[in-house]
């Protein structure tokens, strides 16, 4: 069941900084625009895979950007940075501002994740960002809400309705057109990327309504199952959660019996050298 969550339609890259960098922008996202919401229209274009494997000869200015306004390992502020460092670069986009903050009587009502003018089509738009790596509870077809966090609090319905019901509208709010304004924005338009990884249950497929079909996939096993197929033990790392958006092999540590330990008491991911993920989780996951 398990794909290369590094899709072929993506260039070969060495360094891990521009490999999150590709995959961040430009994998398959995990919904479809069923929701109502369109995703950002910058593809891969030749231009920008030049621009990746040039990047990828040389990642100073990237590994530089990201000391300089990213010290935070957590996985949504890399995958933001990612985002602005993209379209600081890019020739036909111009970042406007991000994490605008919207305020109103001395409260915090939110931020604007992302605000950019596209030079081609002439639109500014404010652009929401989420990365997110869901399981299935269970085989076969899904609503939402049977997509869980690996903590199994986190779910994927709840994250859509946080994301279409709150942050996207932001800007129909008084606050939030005040906060437009201050940064001279008059207008913009809503923008949903929501990137990551869907896992599913022991090579079972799941699916539900409003997922990209093409979306990058792995498999989960519970601890006591992937005990049991010892004869692919060597084959998988242990890759730590600061490393889930690089997919950096190199940098996973050898599984051992240790570490599956771990997975008794909490979900681990493991990585092998095709790239391909999995989650181990413990046996009476999930626990609600």
């Amino acid at each position: 069941m398990m794909a290369n969550a590094f899709p072929h339609s993506l260039p070969q890259l060495n360094s891990p900084p521009v490999r999150a960098l590709a995959w961040s922008c430009f994998a398959p996202p995990l919904l479809n625009e069923t929701t109502g919401i369109a995703a950002p229209d910058l593809p891969l274009t030749s231009q920008r895979r030049e621009w990746l494997e040039q990047l990828d000869r040389n990642d100073r200015r990237l590994r530089d950007y990201l000391e300089q306004h990213c010290r935070s390992p957590r996985l949504g502020l890399v995958f933001e940075s990612l985002w602005h460092f993209f379209l600081i670069e890019d020739p036909h986009t111009e970042l406007l501002a991000h994490n605008l903050p919207v305020r109103q009587d001395g409260r915090t009502l939110g931020e604007f994740d992302v605000l950019y003018h596209d030079m081609l089509k002439g639109h500014t738009f404010h652009l929401e960002l989420a990365v997110k790596f869901f399981l299935a509870r269970h085989a076969g077809e899904l609503p939402f809400r049977e997509w869980l966090g690996p903590n199994s609090a986190d779910r994927l319905d709840r994250k859509l309705e946080r994301l279409l019901s709150h942050q996207l509208e932001l800007s129909q709010t008084p606050a939030g057109q005040q906060a437009l304004k201050t940064a001279g924005i008059v207008k913009c338009e809503p923008q949903l990327r929501v990137a990551g990884m869907l896992f599913y249950p022991e090579q079972q497929k799941a699916w539900s309504h409003g997922l990209n079909p093409d979306h990058p996939v792995g498999d989960w096993f519970h601890v006591g199952k992937f005990r049991q197929r010892s004869d692919e033990h060597w084959q998988w790392r242990l890759l730590e959660k600061p490393y889930w958006l690089d997919a950096d092999y190199e940098n996973a540590r050898p599984l051992d019996e240790r570490q599956l330990d771990r997975a008794e008491q909490r979900p681990v991911m493991l990585i092998n050298k095709h790239l391909e993920r999995c989650f181990v989780v413990p046996d009476d996951w999930p626990r609600d």
